[in-house]
């Protein structure tokens, strides 16, 4: 004779299939929000120890700004100086206020909430942490950019990051936009994902790349806003989604 309470899967098996569930609102989507915002803020955590105690990193920072110091050319140094200031503060929520348009014009309020959170507050955010580390910013004896505000984290990486993060994750929702993009690049559905995230990636590794070769931010500072961007994207963007999910479901089951 079997026992009902042994054969029954234990709670904690419960409990895992129900977070990795893809039809509740407490499952796979809040999961991987979650392990995203806890991955990348260790990280950062690793990369700020890094900065304030002065560690090896610090002492790759140099060796890398260096590097490029020496190594700048023209013209792409006026080329890279382009690519910056495109993804400065003007720049970026420029770009915010354009996307922001076509979120509002759609009528999709939690988007617009969502970016608003994630980039001018992110931004902001960043700012006020540049004061907390107070780093200076790298030096050289010929210096391409002279800039005296504070260095970590850079805010043109997190800017970037957190700019890009929002329009691929817009983008990938958005049925007709990823059919255009697949149509366009003659591919399906998962190349034209692929394909969006990808590119998000790239601009933000170039913005990042901007900046350490310009001598305005060391390695570190880039690496740090790269991963306090996602991470700031993805509690706010987990947080609204999650809510969303749950009024729809409350609202199903009344």
């Amino acid at each position: 004779m079997t026992d009902p309470q042994r054969d029954s899967p234990k709670p904690f098996h419960h409990f895992l299939r129900a977070r990795f569930a893809r039809d509740h609102y407490l499952g796979l989507p809040l999961t991987t929000g979650v392990l995203a915002v806890i991955a990348t803020l260790l990280l950062f955590a690793q990369v700020a120890y890094e900065v304030n105690t002065r560690g090896e990193l610090t002492r790759l920072d140099q060796q890398i700004a260096d590097w490029f110091n020496r190594h700048a050319f023209s013209p792409l140094t006026e080329v890279v100086l382009g690519y910056t200031h495109l993804h400065g503060t003007i720049g970026v929520l420029a770009i915010g206020a354009l996307l922001l348009w076509q979120m509002l014009r759609r009528r999709q309020w939690h988007w617009a909430a969502d970016l608003l959170l994630v980039l001018p507050g992110g931004m902001l955010f960043n700012f006020g942490l540049k004061h907390v580390f107070a780093r200076l910013r790298p030096h050289f004896d010929d210096p391409i950019l002279v800039l005296h505000s504070y260095s970590f984290p850079s805010g043109h990486t997190i800017g970037a990051t957190l700019l890009y993060a929002m329009l691929a994750a817009w983008l990938l929702n958005q049925p007709a936009l990823v059919g255009a993009i697949a149509a366009r690049l003659g591919t399906g559905a998962r190349g034209a994902n692929a394909a969006v995230a990808g590119a998000a990636v790239l601009l933000v590794a170039l913005t990042a790349l901007s900046r350490v070769y310009l001598g305005a931010h060391f390695l570190s500072d880039v690496l740090g806003a790269m991963l306090l961007g996602t991470a700031w994207f993805a509690f706010w963007t987990t947080a609204l989604f999650t809510s969303r999910r749950h009024y729809s479901a409350r609202t199903r089951s009344n």
